[in-house]
C-alpha cells in the first residue's frame, strides 16, 4: 500500500481516546417518578465520511415498556423470550437523516432525548440498569464495557463505608493528641 492511499481523506479520524469514527453516547437526564429521560447522541469523528440515512439499534431493558422520541425516528423491534427491548433509531428526512463529517472546529452529530417509563418490578439505577446492553450503528456493533465497568452512583455506595471513614476521622486527632503528650 502506497502512504498517499493510506493518508485519504476518508481514512483519517479526529484524533480521541477511542479513535473510533462513530460515537454513541447514552446519557440519563432526568429521573422522575414513573419515567427516566435520556439523550441519544451520536457523533461522528470522521473527516471524510458522512453518513446519510444512517441508524442505530439499542438493546435497552427500558424498552420493553413505552417509549417516546423527540428528534428520531423509532420504532420496537420484535423480541422472543424474557430479552430486554430492543429499539431501533434513524434519522428524520431533510432535518437529521444525514450525519454529517467531522472538521477541525466541530464534529458532526445528531441528537434526540428518550423518554422512557419506569416498570417498578424492574427499574433500579444500580450495576449499570440505566446503560443499553447492546449498540449497533448501522448494522455494526459498538464495543460496549461490561456492566460491572459502568460508573456508580454516589448513592450506590455502602454505609458501612462511611462508618470507617468516621472512624480513622476520630481516630486521627486521638493518635495526635497521643503522640504529642508522648514527645
Amino acid at each position: 500500500m502506497l502512504q498517499s492511499d493510506y493518508m485519504k481523506l476518508d481514512n483519517i479520524v479526529q484524533c480521541t481516546d477511542h479513535m473510533c469514527p462513530v460515537r454513541v453516547h447514552w446519557h440519563v437526564k432526568n429521573n422522575y417518578r414513573d419515567q427516566w429521560r435520556v439523550k441519544l447522541t451520536v457523533s461522528n469523528y470522521n473527516y471524510g465520511i458522512n453518513y446519510s440515512n444512517w441508524n442505530v439499534m439499542v438493546q435497552h431493558p427500558g424498552f420493553s415498556q413505552a417509549a417516546t422520541t423527540y428528534s428520531f425516528n423509532s420504532t420496537m423491534l420484535p423480541t422472543f423470550g424474557p430479552t430486554d427491548g430492543v429499539a431501533l433509531f434513524w434519522g428524520i428526512i431533510y432535518y437529521n437523516d444525514h450525519l454529517l463529517q467531522a472538521n477541525e472546529k466541530q464534529l458532526g452529530s445528531v441528537t434526540t432525548e428518550i423518554l422512557l417509563s419506569k416498570d417498578s418490578d424492574s427499574f433500579t439505577l444500580r450495576n449499570g440498569w440505566p446503560f443499553p446492553r447492546r449498540v449497533n450503528f448501522n448494522g455494526e456493533n459498538c464495543g460496549m464495557p461490561l456492566p460491572d465497568d459502568f460508573p456508580m452512583l454516589p448513592n450506590g455506595s455502602s454505609r458501612k463505608l462511611l462508618g470507617h471513614h468516621l472512624f480513622f476521622l476520630f481516630l486521627a486527632p486521638y493518635l495526635t493528641s497521643k503522640m504529642l503528650v508522648w514527645y
